[in-house]
């Protein structure tokens, strides 16, 4: 088998990833692929597709590959590789993912650009530019495996990863985030030093600027046997609940809507509002000379978990107004110290079912507590109308 000696261009020399002399390759013809290899084979085989057979390149017995490729695959220059022509069926991709950053994109522009894209060869971090639309590929897989190059066909599945979503994060500040955990950690350290330092790690490896809110939330339960125990100014804020006990919900916004390159100065700010949460939600309505009824920070199981859902849909199902058109996609997570066992109501749990369907957006419910024997997320069903304790499990 003949071999090629291989040399790397920059892109001032030539645009196109591959420069051959075609006097070398008498049987090729534009839009074949190519494999180009060392005979060691340290590395996955490059696959290169042939987009120009221009006869300025003169140099006999070699082929240039575009500096970044080369760099990326492990091709040394001036050694000997093997230059292959290979059947685009074998080497055809099952799915591949590209990533995307300070754009909008529609799933008109998602459609055209996959079009654009089949019968066409990418390779890691290969460059997409398509009317505007830039991406760059981040993972592929074929047979089952993750590869480094293929060939994108009809059968193709593209999943598209955007780096500038609208992210809103929910912390459950319920009565177990001051409790500990088995290895001795309040629950939540294990979720400012465990769950947020790793996402915030991840984004900054990525280069992700998503735009971000976090919302602390808790319920407080009441220790009353009636509305006229309240104080006026208190009495259009407290609710009660299937079993007549009086509640409150609070919402306690940390960050909104803000970018940061390095958000660990944002974790610095959750534990400072963390030492202050407890005493300031109980304390909200303390007026001198004035009786207020006791008040209890509610366990996971019993909070506000699915009005904290309904809040993010109300900003996303109003998506196409006033539109920004440098971030795509909406993404919702709620993080409770529990373990993922909630107590709603029957017709809230309906609604917020439609309006999920309704917009497409689903919610990702992370949990701290241990993880139980049966499945979860699991709801226990009870009718806010009647205040007998009667409870269905689904």
């Amino acid at each position: 088998m003949k071999q090629y000696k291989l040399i790397a261009h920059q892109k001032n020399f030539s645009e196109e990833d591959l420069v051959i002399n075609p006097k070398d390759f008498p049987d090729l013809k534009l839009k074949d692929v190519v494999e180009i290899y060392h005979s060691e084979e340290k590395f996955s085989r490059l696959l290169l597709q042939v987009n120009s057979l221009k006869e300025d390149f003169q140099q006999r017995d070699t082929v240039s590959v575009e500096q970044s490729i080369a760099s990326t695959f492990q091709l040394r220059t001036y050694a000997d590789v093997y230059v292959n022509i290979v059947d685009p069926k074998v080497v055809g991709l099952d799915s591949l993912e590209l990533t995307f950053k300070d754009q909008y994109l529609e799933r008109g522009d998602m459609w055209r650009l996959k079009k654009d894209l089949e019968n066409s060869c990418v390779y890691l971090n290969k460059k997409v530019e398509f009317c505007g639309i830039r991406c760059q590929v981040f993972e592929m897989w074929a047979q089952g495996e993750r590869v480094a190059c293929g060939v994108v066909n009809d059968d193709t599945k593209i999943v598209f990863r955007s780096s500038t979503n609208l992210v809103y994060l929910f912390i459950q500040m319920s009565s177990e985030m001051w409790d500990v955990d088995i290895n001795g950690d309040l629950y939540f350290e294990k979720a400012i030093n465990g769950f947020f330092s790793d996402l915030f790690a991840k984004w900054k490896e990525n280069a992700s600027s998503h735009e971000v809110t976090i919302v602390l939330f808790s319920r407080t339960f009441y220790e009353a046997q009636s509305i006229d125990e309240f104080p006026t100014y208190m009495r259009h804020c407290v609710q009660s609940d299937y079993r007549g006990r009086f509640y409150e919900d609070f919402y306690s916004v940390a960050v909104q809507n803000e970018r940061y390159d390095d958000w660990g100065v944002i974790l610095v700010y959750l534990k400072k509002l963390f030492n202050n949460y407890q005493e300031l939600v109980l304390q909200i309505h303390q007026r001198r000379n004035v009786n207020v009824p006791k008040g209890i920070n509610s366990s996971a199981a019993q909070g506000n978990f699915l009005e904290v859902l309904n809040m993010s849909l109300n900003v996303f199902e109003k998506h196409y107004l006033d539109r920004s058109f440098d971030r795509t996609g909406h993404l919702s997570v709620v993080i409770t110290p529990g373990v993922g066992v909630f107590e709603v109501d029957r017709e809230l749990t309906n609604l917020t079912k439609q309006r999920i369907i309704d917009n497409g957006v689903g919610s990702d419910l992370v949990c701290l507590g241990e993880q139980p024997l049966h499945a979860v997320p699991l709801f226990k069903f009870h009718n806010k109308n009647t205040l007998r304790d009667r409870k269905s499990v689904v």
